[in-house]
């Protein structure tokens, strides 16, 4: 029984402290050499970003079979999930396999890591440290951090996620659903049906509606992308994939 209740102890304590994990680690903060803390930062967010893209390309696979294999297509679970894709990527119909495949697909790294480095001063903003958002996500719900200049007529509220990986996943799919990313899409369904990897470089050119700053946010990305070398993040993703098998 001692042993049983340890186990249950030690079990709901370190589910509460994911739960609770905030920001980035204490040390991380502590960081003085630009160059260390910037690597870190970028070493730090990788696997969260490649977890994402994983999760991301298993529906893909799914919608791919589904699209394949019309016995497969009829069966009750295989409709449910491919309905619940469906809904959540806000496609009306879900046997409307080329919309899927167009937006069940991944976000390159180099992309992902460069707009969080923006989007939250390297992770010093009191949007991290407080709520867990890397990509300055807005919500109007009723959970939510109040922007310290936020217009007097203006209602919205900066999202809080429970962690980093719920911010990713959101960002990803803000990303892959939001019309103001058609391009982003598009664009990356043209690198595929050319047979061309999934550039963060060449996409992260169509971001111009992310921020107010339009072009200045382009060239932001792409000085972000390049001086810090971050299309080897893509190279190490792909050659993972392949490695696994697991590439589409």
């Amino acid at each position: 029984m001692k042993k049983i209740l340890f186990l249950f102890f030690i079990t709901l304590w370190i589910t509460n402290s994911f739960a609770k994990t905030i920001g980035f680690p204490e040390h991380y903060y502590k960081i003085k050499n630009s160059t260390i803390k910037k690597n870190y930062f970028f070493d730090y967010l990788y696997p969260y970003i490649v977890e994402a893209n994983k999760n991301i390309l298993i529906d893909r696979k799914f919608i791919l079979s589904m699209k394949l294999n019309k016995h497969l297509s009829k069966r009750p679970k295989k409709i449910k999930r491919l309905f619940q894709i469906a809904q959540k990527y806000k496609i009306e119909n879900p046997y409307d396999y080329p919309t899927l495949l167009k937006r069940v697909d991944i976000v390159p790294p180099s992309m992902a890591l460069a707009q969080a480095a923006v989007e939250s001063g390297w992770g010093n903003s009191r949007f991290v440290k407080e709520g867990n958002n890397l990509f300055g996500h807005w919500t109007y719900g009723n959970k939510g951090m109040v922007p310290l200049n936020r217009d007097p007529n203006a209602t919205h509220l900066v999202r809080i996620f429970n962690s980093f990986e719920e911010s990713i996943s959101a960002y990803m799919l803000n990303l892959n659903r939001t019309k103001a990313y058609y391009i982003f899409r598009l664009k990356r369904l043209l690198l595929r049906e050319s047979n061309q990897k999934i550039s963060g470089l060449i996409l992260s050119q169509t971001m111009i509606n992310y921020s107010t700053i339009k072009e200045k946010y382009l060239a932001i990305l792409k000085s972000m992308i390049i001086k810090n070398d971050l299309q080897k993040y893509d190279k190490k993703f792909y050659n993972n994939l392949k490695k696994e098998k697991n590439e589409i």
